[in-house]
């Protein structure tokens, strides 16, 4: 076998392979890691996502409310912004039951803060505020939403077990506010104060039950170091990759009863802790939220670069029930919607807490017109995941949600005759999760490969080539060689003689020769050759 043809072999299963691997490996790789990814018994994913390895940074901001006396005077509420308190957040899930056949993972979820003072910047938890009573609050609201003409037996059920407050404001440590919650002595026996007290009882969600009739308020201390009453059921991933972590049934519901229409009651999304991988700036980023009771559609916003990964960028909002059609199952009072940036929690929650971003950033303009001390700024309160999309890994997420409530003037609540009308910020939040640089060499390790096997086949590529050139110069060169062998012989015209010789001793030539091939070589010259 001639040089040229093992070249060109050669070339040819170089470049064969190359294009295999480039055609086969990506997909390969991706299967790979759908088949990791999946919530199955045993796997790492499994047990990273029934127990984060790392906390998530909980941060609270707090407002102090700096004119209260001029709120009850009708004044706009000034606020003072308190704040971070810093906790680590660990969050893990429980009670784990499995379904095959459904492909479904159920649980229970726990979260667990720690407060870090040292990255508090000087707060310690025992700042005292001006903050509004949230008890008192909760109960004027919910009595006006429900039954505003026992406004007036809500107003005396207040001055019995609050023992006749003089002001919805209080002071109290941010920490009390927060975790340790301000107390609620429900051992009164009047009628108004006792039928108060039976509404209490029969819905502790957001108390804590601290002995008999007596309970404590607070914003998130019921929730830490306790188990979630309700279960919650998610995909496993196995059947259907792309739904990996997707919220199918909660407190046994698989469809919710929360807002005005199945659009909106309908689970749909992850978990918000796992995502498929191979999801791309074409694809919507949906996770359900347990916490507002409904999906959040992050939306691609641009490529970036985190931690030395290329990031796509996905922003999240609580959209306009107002005015946009597809969001009008969110509203819970038709004839008065919520108007842009705002979520009515409700019936979600069962206290009146209306959800924002944080001050009020991408709100109607009329709800920062209403209060001071507020500047939405987009980098500080935008709810925003930069994700990694070929291996589905968040590498960094700030989720953040303001808390809120309304008020207005009540002339039957004499604390709240004279208020003016505004959403008051009560707090806000912001769930930080970075990626932790032992988690950050696991992603890179893959992109290793990645860039290793694309070395490779470049390699073959460009060698497939360069065999592939030398062969086909060689055979080039070889067959010049051959043309130079070639010999063309002129036979004399007919008639013609060389007037210097005999025409008897002219040679002729037979005229049907024209070339000398290798078959006119003497068979023993060709044998020594």
């Amino acid at each position: 076998m001639r040089l040229p043809i093992k070249l060109g072999i050669g070339a040819g299963v170089m470049i064969f392979v190359s294009v295999l691997t480039w055609v086969s490996f990506p997909p390969f790789i991706r299967s790979q890691l759908r088949k990791q990814v999946a919530l199955v018994e045993g796997t790492d994913m499994r047990e990273f996502w029934k127990k984060l390895p790392f906390p998530y940074v909980f941060k609270v901001y707090l407002f102090n409310i700096t004119n209260a006396e001029g709120i009850e005077n009708g004044e706009k509420p000034h606020l003072q912004q308190v704040g971070p308190y810093v906790f680590y957040e660990w969050k893990e899930k429980l009670n784990l039951v499995d379904d095959e056949e459904a492909d479904t993972v159920e649980v229970n979820y726990k979260n667990t803060w720690y407060f870090q003072p040292s990255e508090s910047n000087g707060l310690t938890g025992n700042e005292e505020l001006i903050y509004p009573h949230l008890a008192i609050l909760s109960t004027i609201l919910v009595t006006m939403i429900e039954k505003p003409q026992m406004i007036s037996v809500a107003a005396k059920a207040v001055d019995s077990i609050y023992k006749k407050p003089t002001s919805i404001f209080m002071k109290a440590k941010a920490m009390d506010i927060m975790f340790n919650g301000i107390p609620i002595d429900c051992t009164v026996k009047d009628f108004a104060g006792s039928a108060l007290c039976a509404i209490l009882k029969s819905d502790t969600r957001n108390l804590h039950v601290v002995g008999e009739d007596m309970y404590k308020f607070s914003l998130f201390g019921k929730h830490n170091d306790t188990i979630r009453e309700g279960r919650v059921k998610v995909t496993r991933g196995v059947k259907d990759p792309k739904k990996i972590g997707y919220v199918v049934e909660y407190k046994n519901e698989t469809i919710q009863t929360v807002w005005n229409g199945d659009e909106c009651n309908a689970f749909e999304g992850t978990d918000t802790t796992v995502f498929h991988p191979g999801l791309y700036k074409d694809e919507n980023m949906i996770v359900f939220g347990i916490d507002l009771c409904r999906k959040m559609v992050g939306r691609f916003s641009k490529p970036t670069k985190v931690a030395g990964f290329k990031t796509n960028q996905y922003l999240f909002d609580l959209g306009d029930q107002s005015t946009v059609p597809e969001e009008k199952c969110y509203c819970l009072n038709p004839d008065n919607c919520l108007k842009a940036g705002a979520l009515d929690l409700y019936t979600c929650k069962g206290t009146p807490i209306i959800a924002t971003h944080p001050h009020f950033y991408l709100g109607d303009p009329s709800y920062l017109e209403n209060v001071t001390g507020l500047h939405p700024v987009k980098e500080d309160h935008e709810m925003v995941v930069e994700f990694e999309p070929f291996t589905g890994t968040p590498v960094l997420s700030r989720q953040r949600i303001q808390l809120n409530m309304f008020i207005f003037p009540i002339p039957k609540f004499k604390l709240m005759k004279n208020f003016p009308y505004a959403l008051l910020p009560l707090v806000w939040i912001e769930e930080n999760v970075d990626l932790t640089p032992d988690l950050i060499k696991r992603v890179m390790l893959v992109f290793h490969v990645l860039t290793g096997v694309s070395c490779f086949k470049w390699i073959l590529l460009l060698g497939g080539l360069a065999l592939g050139g030398a062969a086909g110069g060689l055979e080039f060169k070889r067959r010049q060689l051959e043309k130079k062998l070639e010999i063309t012989p002129v036979a004399p015209a007919p008639g013609s003689t060389d007037s210097s010789k005999n025409s008897a001793d002219v040679k002729k030539w037979p005229v049907n020769i024209s070339t000398l091939q290798p078959a006119a070589v003497p068979a023993s010259i060709d044998d020594r050759n």
